[in-house]
C-alpha cells in the first residue's frame, strides 16, 4: 500500500508538467506560396494573415486528429483550439476551448460559436493535413484575440494512427512562440 501511495504522489506531481516549460525557439521561413512556415519535429505549420482572419495549414505524421492551440493560460487551460480528423476521406474539425489544464470541450457545448470560417482536410502517406481559416477576433469569449503586433503561444499536439476522435490522449504535444 506504501508503494502505490508513492506511486500514486509522484504521478499527480508528474501531471501539471504536461505543457510546463519553455516553448519551442523557432525562426519562421517564407515559403514560396505566400505563407510564413515552421516546422517543429515532424510537425509542419503554415500561416498567413488574410484580412482579419488566419489562414493555417498544419500537417502531422499520423492517420489521427490533429490540434492547434492558441494562448493558453496554463497547460490547456484557456487556450483556444482547433482539432481536426480526416475518416473515409471526410473532414471532422470542432472548434474546443481549455477548460481545464488537461481538458477541452467544444465551444458550443460550453455556450459559445464554432468560428472556423472555412476548413480543409486530407489524409496521405500516413500524414493528416489540415486547412482552416479562423477569424483573428470572433467576439467568442471561448477564442483568443490572435492581435498580429504580438506574440502568441502555439500548442500542437495530435494523436496516434488511427485516432479519429476529440477525446483519445495525445502521442505528440509541443508549444512554440510566434508573432502572425
Amino acid at each position: 500500500m506504501r508503494n502505490l501511495i508513492i506511486y500514486v504522489t509522484l504521478l499527480l506531481a508528474a501531471v501539471p508538467f504536461v505543457w510546463a516549460g519553455g516553448a519551442q525557439e523557432v525562426t519562421p521561413q517564407q515559403a514560396d506560396d505566400g505563407y510564413k512556415l515552421i516546422t517543429t519535429d515532424e510537425l509542419e505549420f503554415k500561416w498567413m494573415l488574410e484580412d482579419e482572419s488566419l489562414k493555417v495549414e498544419v500537417t502531422a505524421p499520423t492517420t489521427g486528429w490533429v490540434a492547434v492551440g492558441f494562448d493558453p493560460s496554463r497547460a490547456m487551460k484557456d487556450a483556444d483550439f482547433l482539432f481536426g480528423f480526416v475518416k473515409d476521406g471526410e473532414l471532422n474539425i470542432s472548434d474546443h476551448f481549455g477548460s481545464g489544464a488537461f481538458s477541452h470541450e467544444a465551444d458550443t457545448e460550453l455556450g459559445g460559436t464554432d468560428d472556423i470560417i472555412s476548413a480543409s482536410g486530407k489524409e496521405a502517406d500516413g500524414s493528416t493535413t489540415l486547412e482552416f481559416t479562423i477569424p483573428l477576433n470572433s467576439g467568442d469569449e471561448y477564442d483568443v484575440d490572435l492581435n498580429p503586433e504580438q506574440e502568441h503561444t502555439v500548442l500542437f499536439a495530435y494523436g496516434p494512427d488511427g485516432a479519429d476522435d476529440f477525446s483519445t490522449k495525445h502521442s505528440f504535444r509541443t508549444k512554440v512562440n510566434l508573432q502572425f
